[in-house]
């Protein structure tokens, strides 16, 4: 077995989108479970609190802009 690369922060945060949407392959599920193992969830869990704030955050401001914009 060939030794896997370690994904960096752009395949971490496609990971946590791609869990976001709950579509993924087994490739990336593959290698993300060997970097759990050898390094374990920090990463991921400070990326999903990360995407999860600026998701909350936009949907704010979509919705301030639009009740602003009909003057309520």
């Amino acid at each position: 077995m060939t030794e896997q690369k370690d994904p960096g922060i752009l395949y971490i945060i496609l990971s946590v989108l791609s869990a976001f949407f709950g579509v993924s392959n087994k490739e990336n599920y593959d290698r993300d479970r060997a970097y759990i193992e050898k390094v374990g969830l920090k990463p991921y869990i400070i990326a999903a609190l990360i995407l999860a704030f600026l998701f909350v955050a936009s949907i704010y401001a979509v919705v301030t802009i639009v009740l602003n914009s009909a003057g309520v």
